[in-house]
């Protein structure tokens, strides 16, 4: 991090209640102003929500913040987060001026996004956390007022016009749910979030950011570095959850972090952590599954970041990892994950936001069937062993024999399974264009929505000729998506890869490979315990070509 640009944004002048860049003056056009206060009600228990918002003209589309209506000209930066963010009890205080559209610099959102919104159905320019009871003075003119509440519920979008006549107006809005995913046992959570969490005050922003974004389970990672860690967290194991009601805060690693890619220790007791061996990701991953209930995965999967493609080929083959980041940034990576599958490994879908390069918290999710009861032991269980879905958007539902995904089903040859998958969106998150149903064979149907219906459900009799796994995932106009992760079919006791098509994918593992080795190779004193790990990588590999060259039928 630049030590000049820190230094910089701490510095910046404080304009309504927040920290951040590009305020107007507080107090130009102070006297011309009219004082909106504005409320905003959950439905279902109609008190008073903390909700994400963005007040804008209508005419010039420049946002404006509580409670001095100062105008937004630039963003809230990465440094405010690795400082920390203090939650204040004031109705007035906002969250982090978060950018939502447009091309980022890594300072802002990450330049991953290219030109994709943040989360698909906000075009807003921005976002900012509010009370959900808070005042802001505007000029007489016409203002969009936005208002969000997590996925669940319908954004709203609503016209106001404040006349000059009037010294002081109040307005009430509802947030009204289109799905309820916690009443069919699903709960929602983010797997990648980073914040310190050392002042009780840091605990509270995040505390109050889950619920104005309603999100249940949100891991906070201390992030590791060849130097040390950033986004310091108070304690791991019970010391490092915070929960209010079935809102859980836990503190969890992102680390290793090099150009063989990152990982991610989830419901960890302690970091695992040793400079000394950071490139050897395998003795991390042991020491994390040693830890009782603790959940490993790789970050960035969905873009093939941090150069992802280095270490994920070779390390994949550890078997420890159980999960990947298959949504992020408004990004999937199917075909890569379907590689994967195709060689016989199971791992879990998984999204998270990487605030705070991402722009908000949850803006992708990760919803894990827990049934009747919520709690983060049961969450963490129904992520390792893949009871999840994936989403910035529409829900999706895949059961097979009344099965959810991650189960493991036991069959004969030409069973016939019933298959049902059902999507769910509303307009305003994004209307259903198709739903697809694949195997390892590719795709098993696909279903256009040309009555744009808000909800789908296929059922299909579908006959087991093999091992398999079986995924679903649905699309949406807008570029909204979401991904099951895969139920497994076992047939006359078989495994679930796909010998056909496991050579090409296999060459291309090992081609990957060859690039590390060859640039090992080419130093002045190659590391030995990489290369042996590269061998060893290669040797699995070839153990199931030689495995599908001896019996070709799955």
């Amino acid at each position: 991090m630049n030590t000049i640009k820190i230094v910089l944004v701490n510095l910046i002048l404080i304009c309504g209640t927040f920290h951040y860049q590009g305020c107007s003056e507080k107090k130009e056009g102070q006297n011309e102003k009219v004082l909106v206060k504005i409320t905003v009600l959950e439905e279902e228990t109609g008190k008073v929500t903390p909700v994400m918002a963005c007040i804008s003209g209508v005419k010039d589309t420049v946002a404006y913040v509580p409670p001095d209506g100062a105008r937004i000209d630039s963003f809230s930066l990465t440094p405010v987060f690795y400082k920390g963010i203090e939650y204040k009890s004031d109705e007035n205080w906002i969250g982090p001026v978060r950018r939502m559209n447009g091309r980022g610099d890594n300072e802002d959102r990450s330049y991953v996004y290219e030109d994709l919104s943040s989360i698909p159905h906000w075009k807003d320019p921005v976002i900012y956390q509010t009370t959900g009871n808070f005042s802001i003075l505007l000029k007489p003119d016409e203002y969009q007022v936005s208002l969000e509440h997590g996925m669940e519920f319908i954004p709203i979008k609503e016209k106001i016009t404040v006349k000059g006549d009037e010294k002081e107006v109040s307005m009430t809005f509802t947030m009204k749910r289109w799905i309820n995913l916690p009443a069919k046992g699903w709960y929602s959570g983010d797997v990648h979030v980073h914040h310190p969490t050392t002042r009780p005050a840091f605990k509270q922003f995040l505390m109050e950011y889950a619920k104005a974004e309603d999100i249940h389970l949100v891991n906070i990672l201390e992030m590791g570095h060849h130097l040390g860690t950033d986004f310091k967290q108070e304690g791991f194991g019970e010391t490092g959850r915070t929960c209010e009601g079935d809102i859980c805060l836990v503190s969890g690693q992102e680390g290793p972090r090099s150009t063989y890619g990152h990982i991610i220790g989830l419901n960890i007791t302690r970091m695992e952590r040793d400079t000394t061996q950071y490139n050897y990701y395998d003795l991390i991953f042991k020491r994390l599954q040693m830890q009782e209930d603790a959940v490993v995965g790789f970050a960035h999967f969905s873009w093939n970041g941090c150069d992802l493609p280095r270490g994920f080929p070779w390390y994949i083959t550890t078997e420890d990892i159980d999960f990947v980041e298959l949504l992020q940034f408004s990004k999937i990576n199917a075909p890569d994950y379907y590689d994967y599958l195709n060689l016989g490994f199971r791992i879990s879908a998984a999204a998270g936001s990487d605030i705070p390069w991402g722009s908000t918290l949850g803006e992708v999710r990760t919803f894990v069937y827990t049934g009747d009861t919520f709690s983060a032991d049961y969450w963490f269980e129904g992520l390792k062993t893949g009871r999840t879905f994936v989403s910035n958007g529409p829900a999706l539902i895949l059961e097979a024999d009344g099965n959810y995904p991650g189960r493991e089903i036991i069959r004969d040859l030409g069973f016939t399974s019933k298959i049902k998958v059902k999507a769910f969106s509303h307009p305003s998150i994004g209307t259903i264009d198709r739903i697809e149903i694949y195997n390892n064979d590719g795709l098993v149907h696909g279903h256009m929505n040309s009555d744009k219906l808000d909800s789908i459900t296929i059922e299909l009799d579908h006959i087991l000729d093999k091992s398999q796994w079986l995924t679903a995932a649905v699309y949406c106009e807008n570029g909204a998506v979401a991904h099951t992760s895969p139920i497994y079919f076992i047939v006359d006791g078989k495994p679930t890869w796909n010998p056909d098509k496991a050579p090409v994918i296999i060459d291309k593992q090992l081609a990957l490979i060859q690039v590390i080795d060859d640039e090992e190779h080419g130093k002045d004193v190659p590391d030995q315990e990489i290369l042996d790990r590269l061998d060893n990588a290669r040797r699995f590999y070839r153990a199931i070509l030689d495995h599908v060259r001896i019996n070709p039928e799955p």
